[in-house]
């Protein structure tokens, strides 16, 4: 009887624990049964009535995150951004309450550049529904990206407070205390966070390496960098820490190659580009990076670029430079000697 005890109460503690990782409603009753139809419609290729169900589950519960997810995935299935951008639009002005349709706009805007729009966009579907966590992230996202610091942690904040699980808030949460404070062992645990909800998102996985990189651990960096290139190998910014990561270690040939494969995946990425004139320079190939200095000086215009150039050249050119230095100090000092060995010429003579 004491057993059976003792197992009932257990079984209660898990089922409670379970109950406790995320609000009831997210995982049950009709938010659940709209989510897995549209699920359901989706994989079947009915792409309208899948974004209905998703609109459906979102409605009823907006913390929701996945749903978004999938309802992004069924909206951009054949459709361009424009298309996009002029369906939601409509949909707002038919219904000025869509919550759901604001959302999707400032971040088909986001992706356009528009700025502004996005964040009017965003701020809209927060004020029609406080619980939008979704677009509470993608707000802290963007005010990151416009150095709003104060208005990310809110962003930030609110969205945890609705999903303390929520992954992507995590990651901005991450990137605010790495990228404004400074503060790496933070932003790392931030980022365990996220890969607690999201194991094998690569861009988490590389953001972090970045993190354990700036704060001089380049082992465990390199480790978790390539973990995540593993699941990601076409991300160019990925590619790139990678090659820093090598060259910290003054693995120079394969830094390199992280480079070169980064600037193949993006051409003009002027950070892979001056990694790749700095490996090129400790592997002793003077020339080559000289020309990669240039050209990451002449796609960026970052005057770091040209700095590093300069130096280049100087150390190149030491030799050169000192004989022309110790020349003109020759030439001066025989100057000098010459003027005080020439005798002076005295004044007229004066009349008696």
């Amino acid at each position: 009887m004491r057993s059976s005890m003792l197992v009932f109460v257990v079984v209660l503690l898990l089922v409670e624990r379970a109950s406790g990782a995320l609000p009831p409603s997210d995982r049950s009753g009709e938010p659940d049964r709209q989510y897995r139809l549209g699920l359901h419609l989706q994989q079947e290729g009915h792409l309208a009535k899948a974004i209905e169900a998703y609109r459906a589950s979102l409605r009823l519960d907006p913390t929701r995150a996945e749903a978004y997810v999938r309802l992004k995935e069924a909206y951009s299935r054949g459709r361009t951004v424009d298309e996009l951008l002029a369906e939601l639009k409509q949909r707002t002005d038919s219904d000025a309450t869509d919550f759901v349709s604001w959302n999707l706009l400032g971040v088909l805007r986001v992706k356009r550049g528009r700025w502004p729009d996005a964040l009017a966009a965003l701020e809209r579907a927060v004020q029609l529904q406080p619980r939008d966590v979704d677009a509470w992230t993608s707000l802290g996202w963007l005010w990151s990206e416009v150095k709003q610091v104060d208005k990310a942690w809110e962003a930030f904040g609110r969205a945890l407070a609705l999903d303390p699980g929520y992954g992507r808030a995590h990651a901005g949460m991450a990137g605010l205390y790495a990228e404004q404070g400074g503060d790496y062992d933070k932003a790392i645990e931030e980022y365990r966070l996220a890969l607690s909800a999201e194991p094998d998102n690569p861009a988490y996985l590389y953001d972090m390496g970045w993190a354990y990189y700036r704060k001089g651990m380049t082992d465990r960096a390199l480790e978790i960098l390539m973990r995540g290139s593993l699941l990601s190998p076409e991300d160019p910014a990925g590619r790139a820490k990678l090659g820093w990561a090598r060259l910290r270690r003054k693995e120079y040939r394969a830094a390199i190659e992280e480079f070169q494969q980064a600037l193949r995946l993006e051409p003009n990425y002027a950070f892979a580009r001056f990694g790749l004139a700095r490996a090129l320079q400790g592997d002793g190939r003077g020339n080559a990076a000289m020309v990669e200095y240039k050209r990451a000086w002449s796609e960026s215009k970052n005057d770091l670029y040209l700095i590093y150039l300069l130096g280049l050249y100087l150390r190149r050119s030491f030799w050169i430079v000192l004989l022309a230095v110790v020349s003109g100090m020759i030439l001066t000092l025989v100057w000098l000697l010459r003027r005080r060995a020439i005798p002076q010429s005295s004044g007229p003579a004066r009349g008696k």
